[in-house]
Protein backbone atom coordinates (compact mmCIF):
# COMPACT_ATOMS: atom_id res chain seq x y z
CA UNK A 1 0.00 0.00 0.00
CA UNK A 2 1.43 3.40 -1.03
CA UNK A 3 2.01 5.97 1.69
CA UNK A 4 -0.02 9.17 1.31
CA UNK A 5 1.87 12.11 -0.14
CA UNK A 6 2.92 14.81 2.36
CA UNK A 7 0.51 17.73 2.52
CA UNK A 8 3.01 20.11 0.87
CA UNK A 9 3.43 17.71 -2.04
CA UNK A 10 -0.33 17.27 -2.37
CA UNK A 11 -0.74 21.05 -2.46
CA UNK A 12 1.79 21.30 -5.28
CA UNK A 13 0.05 18.54 -7.22
CA UNK A 14 -3.33 20.21 -6.77
CA UNK A 15 -2.03 23.57 -7.99
CA UNK A 16 -0.53 21.97 -11.09
CA UNK A 17 -3.70 20.00 -11.78
CA UNK A 18 -5.74 23.23 -11.52
CA UNK A 19 -3.54 25.02 -14.07
CA UNK A 20 -6.02 24.57 -16.91
CA UNK A 21 -8.69 26.35 -14.88
CA UNK A 22 -6.40 28.97 -13.36
CA UNK A 23 -4.97 30.11 -16.69
CA UNK A 24 -8.47 30.90 -17.94
CA UNK A 25 -9.12 33.41 -15.15
CA UNK A 26 -5.89 35.37 -15.57
CA UNK A 27 -6.64 38.93 -16.65
CA UNK A 28 -3.26 40.09 -17.86
CA UNK A 29 -0.01 38.77 -19.26
CA UNK A 30 1.64 39.66 -15.95
CA UNK A 31 -0.90 37.52 -14.09
CA UNK A 32 -0.24 34.64 -16.47
CA UNK A 33 3.52 34.95 -16.00
CA UNK A 34 3.03 34.87 -12.22
CA UNK A 35 0.92 31.73 -12.53
CA UNK A 36 3.57 30.11 -14.72
CA UNK A 37 6.27 30.93 -12.17
CA UNK A 38 4.31 29.29 -9.34
CA UNK A 39 3.41 26.22 -11.38
CA UNK A 40 6.94 25.77 -12.71
CA UNK A 41 8.32 25.94 -9.16
CA UNK A 42 5.82 23.26 -8.10
CA UNK A 43 6.65 21.02 -11.07
CA UNK A 44 10.40 21.27 -10.49
CA UNK A 45 9.85 20.46 -6.80
CA UNK A 46 7.85 17.38 -7.82
CA UNK A 47 10.49 16.30 -10.35
CA UNK A 48 13.88 17.41 -8.96
CA UNK A 49 15.76 15.50 -11.66
CA UNK A 50 14.77 18.22 -14.18
CA UNK A 51 17.81 20.48 -14.56
CA UNK A 52 16.00 23.59 -15.84
CA UNK A 53 16.36 25.50 -12.57
CA UNK A 54 20.15 25.04 -12.27
CA UNK A 55 21.45 27.87 -14.50
CA UNK A 56 21.40 25.51 -17.48
CA UNK A 57 21.25 27.46 -20.76
CA UNK A 58 21.04 24.63 -23.30
CA UNK A 59 17.67 25.97 -24.48
CA UNK A 60 19.30 29.35 -25.22
CA UNK A 61 21.74 27.92 -27.75
CA UNK A 62 21.66 26.17 -31.08
CA UNK A 63 18.26 25.15 -32.39
CA UNK A 64 16.09 26.69 -29.64
CA UNK A 65 15.57 30.23 -30.96
CA UNK A 66 13.09 32.00 -28.62
CA UNK A 67 9.61 32.76 -29.99
CA UNK A 68 7.40 35.59 -28.78
CA UNK A 69 3.90 36.82 -29.51
CA UNK A 70 3.30 40.55 -30.00
CA UNK A 71 2.13 41.20 -26.43
CA UNK A 72 5.08 39.29 -25.01
CA UNK A 73 7.45 41.35 -27.14
CA UNK A 74 5.78 44.50 -25.75
CA UNK A 75 6.46 43.17 -22.23
CA UNK A 76 10.08 42.40 -23.16
CA UNK A 77 10.48 45.79 -24.86
CA UNK A 78 9.32 47.56 -21.69
CA UNK A 79 11.81 45.55 -19.65
CA UNK A 80 14.67 46.34 -22.03
CA UNK A 81 13.97 50.07 -22.24
CA UNK A 82 13.32 50.42 -18.52
CA UNK A 83 16.00 48.24 -16.95
CA UNK A 84 18.78 47.95 -19.52
CA UNK A 85 21.22 50.77 -20.10
CA UNK A 86 21.67 52.27 -23.56
CA UNK A 87 25.06 50.53 -23.78
CA UNK A 88 23.49 47.15 -22.96
CA UNK A 89 20.80 47.65 -25.61
CA UNK A 90 23.37 48.72 -28.19
CA UNK A 91 25.48 45.62 -27.50
CA UNK A 92 22.35 43.45 -27.83
CA UNK A 93 21.44 45.12 -31.14
CA UNK A 94 24.91 44.38 -32.48
CA UNK A 95 24.52 40.72 -31.47
CA UNK A 96 21.16 40.59 -33.26
CA UNK A 97 22.62 42.17 -36.38
CA UNK A 98 25.52 39.70 -36.35
CA UNK A 99 23.05 36.82 -36.05
CA UNK A 100 20.95 38.33 -38.83
CA UNK A 101 23.92 38.70 -41.14
CA UNK A 102 24.72 35.01 -40.71
CA UNK A 103 21.21 33.53 -40.68
CA UNK A 104 18.66 36.01 -42.06
CA UNK A 105 17.38 33.57 -44.65
CA UNK A 106 16.77 30.89 -41.99
CA UNK A 107 15.18 33.37 -39.57
CA UNK A 108 12.69 34.42 -42.23
CA UNK A 109 11.95 30.82 -43.18
CA UNK A 110 11.31 30.07 -39.49
CA UNK A 111 9.10 33.17 -39.29
CA UNK A 112 7.02 31.99 -42.24
CA UNK A 113 6.79 28.47 -40.83
CA UNK A 114 5.55 29.76 -37.46
CA UNK A 115 2.55 31.26 -39.29
CA UNK A 116 1.57 27.91 -40.84
CA UNK A 117 -1.14 25.60 -39.40
CA UNK A 118 0.08 23.02 -36.87
CA UNK A 119 0.62 19.79 -38.75
CA UNK A 120 3.40 17.29 -39.33
CA UNK A 121 4.66 19.23 -42.35
CA UNK A 122 5.27 22.22 -40.08
CA UNK A 123 7.29 20.08 -37.67
CA UNK A 124 9.26 18.60 -40.53
CA UNK A 125 10.14 22.08 -41.80
CA UNK A 126 11.34 23.08 -38.34
CA UNK A 127 13.40 19.88 -38.17
CA UNK A 128 15.03 20.86 -41.44
CA UNK A 129 15.57 24.56 -40.66
CA UNK A 130 16.63 24.77 -37.03
CA UNK A 131 19.73 22.54 -37.19
CA UNK A 132 21.16 25.07 -39.64
CA UNK A 133 21.38 27.49 -36.68
CA UNK A 134 23.35 25.09 -34.50
CA UNK A 135 26.22 27.58 -34.19
CA UNK A 136 24.00 30.40 -32.89
CA UNK A 137 22.59 31.46 -29.53
CA UNK A 138 19.88 33.75 -28.19
CA UNK A 139 21.10 37.38 -28.40
CA UNK A 140 19.80 37.94 -24.88
CA UNK A 141 22.21 35.38 -23.44
CA UNK A 142 24.83 37.49 -21.63
CA UNK A 143 27.74 35.91 -19.75
CA UNK A 144 26.00 32.52 -20.08
CA UNK A 145 22.83 33.83 -18.37
CA UNK A 146 19.53 35.22 -19.64
CA UNK A 147 19.96 38.98 -19.69
CA UNK A 148 16.22 39.66 -19.51
CA UNK A 149 15.08 36.77 -17.34
CA UNK A 150 12.23 38.75 -15.75
CA UNK A 151 11.05 39.89 -19.18
CA UNK A 152 11.43 36.64 -21.10
CA UNK A 153 8.50 35.26 -23.14
CA UNK A 154 6.21 32.49 -21.97
CA UNK A 155 7.75 29.82 -24.20
CA UNK A 156 11.04 30.28 -22.34
CA UNK A 157 9.22 30.22 -18.98
CA UNK A 158 7.53 26.92 -19.88
CA UNK A 159 10.77 25.14 -20.71
CA UNK A 160 11.23 22.04 -18.57
CA UNK A 161 8.01 22.37 -16.57
CA UNK A 162 5.27 21.89 -19.14
CA UNK A 163 4.00 19.24 -21.53
CA UNK A 164 2.73 20.09 -24.98
CA UNK A 165 0.20 18.30 -27.15
CA UNK A 166 0.71 17.94 -30.87
CA UNK A 167 -2.03 15.96 -32.56
CA UNK A 168 -1.95 12.57 -30.77
CA UNK A 169 1.52 13.13 -29.32
CA UNK A 170 2.40 14.46 -25.83
CA UNK A 171 5.95 15.52 -25.04
CA UNK A 172 7.92 17.38 -22.41
CA UNK A 173 8.68 20.94 -23.48
CA UNK A 174 12.42 20.71 -23.00
CA UNK A 175 15.70 19.91 -24.72
CA UNK A 176 16.51 16.39 -25.91
CA UNK A 177 18.59 15.51 -22.83
CA UNK A 178 15.73 16.40 -20.46
CA UNK A 179 13.25 14.44 -22.58
CA UNK A 180 15.54 11.42 -22.31
CA UNK A 181 15.84 11.85 -18.54
CA UNK A 182 12.05 12.05 -18.21
CA UNK A 183 11.68 8.91 -20.31
CA UNK A 184 14.05 7.08 -17.94
CA UNK A 185 12.07 8.43 -14.98
CA UNK A 186 8.68 7.20 -16.22
CA UNK A 187 10.10 3.80 -17.08
CA UNK A 188 11.55 3.48 -13.58
CA UNK A 189 8.32 4.54 -11.84
CA UNK A 190 6.33 2.02 -13.93
CA UNK A 191 3.70 4.45 -15.21
CA UNK A 192 3.67 7.21 -17.80
CA UNK A 193 1.52 9.43 -15.60
CA UNK A 194 3.14 12.85 -15.20
CA UNK A 195 1.62 15.74 -13.25
CA UNK A 196 2.37 18.77 -15.42
CA UNK A 197 0.35 21.53 -17.08
CA UNK A 198 -0.08 21.72 -20.85
CA UNK A 199 1.67 24.56 -22.65
CA UNK A 200 -1.11 24.56 -25.26
CA UNK A 201 -3.59 26.02 -22.75
CA UNK A 202 -1.27 28.92 -21.98
CA UNK A 203 -0.36 29.57 -25.61
CA UNK A 204 -4.05 29.69 -26.56
CA UNK A 205 -4.79 32.12 -23.74
CA UNK A 206 -1.95 34.45 -24.74
CA UNK A 207 -2.84 34.51 -28.44
CA UNK A 208 -6.59 34.75 -27.92
CA UNK A 209 -6.87 37.21 -25.02
CA UNK A 210 -3.67 39.27 -24.82
CA UNK A 211 -2.86 40.01 -28.47
CA UNK A 212 -4.63 42.32 -30.93
CA UNK A 213 -6.39 40.80 -33.96
CA UNK A 214 -3.94 40.09 -36.74
CA UNK A 215 -0.89 39.99 -34.48
CA UNK A 216 1.67 37.27 -35.18
CA UNK A 217 4.35 35.45 -33.24
CA UNK A 218 7.93 35.25 -34.40
CA UNK A 219 11.48 34.78 -33.16
CA UNK A 220 12.88 37.47 -30.86
CA UNK A 221 15.69 38.56 -33.23
CA UNK A 222 13.08 39.62 -35.81
CA UNK A 223 11.12 41.55 -33.18
CA UNK A 224 14.34 43.40 -32.38
CA UNK A 225 15.06 44.07 -36.08
CA UNK A 226 11.55 45.56 -36.34
CA UNK A 227 12.30 48.01 -33.51
CA UNK A 228 15.81 49.33 -34.22
CA UNK A 229 15.87 53.10 -34.51
CA UNK A 230 19.34 54.50 -35.01
CA UNK A 231 21.54 52.80 -32.46
CA UNK A 232 18.74 52.02 -29.97
CA UNK A 233 15.32 50.41 -29.72
CA UNK A 234 12.26 52.46 -30.61
CA UNK A 235 10.61 54.23 -27.68
CA UNK A 236 7.34 52.28 -28.08
CA UNK A 237 6.64 48.71 -29.19
CA UNK A 238 4.75 48.11 -32.44
CA UNK A 239 2.40 45.15 -32.06
CA UNK A 240 1.46 44.90 -35.75
CA UNK A 241 4.62 45.56 -37.75
CA UNK A 242 4.71 44.80 -41.46
CA UNK A 243 7.43 42.17 -41.42
CA UNK A 244 7.74 42.22 -45.21
CA UNK A 245 8.74 45.89 -44.98
CA UNK A 246 11.11 45.04 -42.12
CA UNK A 247 12.85 42.51 -44.32
CA UNK A 248 13.15 45.02 -47.16
CA UNK A 249 14.60 47.59 -44.77
CA UNK A 250 17.40 45.23 -43.67
CA UNK A 251 18.02 43.60 -47.04
CA UNK A 252 21.61 44.89 -47.10
CA UNK A 253 22.45 42.85 -43.98
CA UNK A 254 21.31 39.53 -45.43
CA UNK A 255 24.03 37.04 -46.38
CA UNK A 256 24.98 37.03 -50.05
Amino acid sequence: MNSPAPSSTRAKMERVLQAKVMVQITRSLGDLYGLMEQITTDVLDLYPHIACRTQCNTCCKGTSMPVSSASEWAHAHTYLTRYWTLEQRQAMIERVKTLYQAHADILWEVHENIQQPPDMAKLERFARLLPRMQDSQCPFLVDEKCGMYAGRPAKCRAHGGFLFIFQEHVQLSACASEVEKMEEYVQKQGTRKIIMPFWNDFETKIVRDFNPPGAVSTVLPLWVMAHIEGDDLSAEPELLPDFSLIRSRWKSLEPN
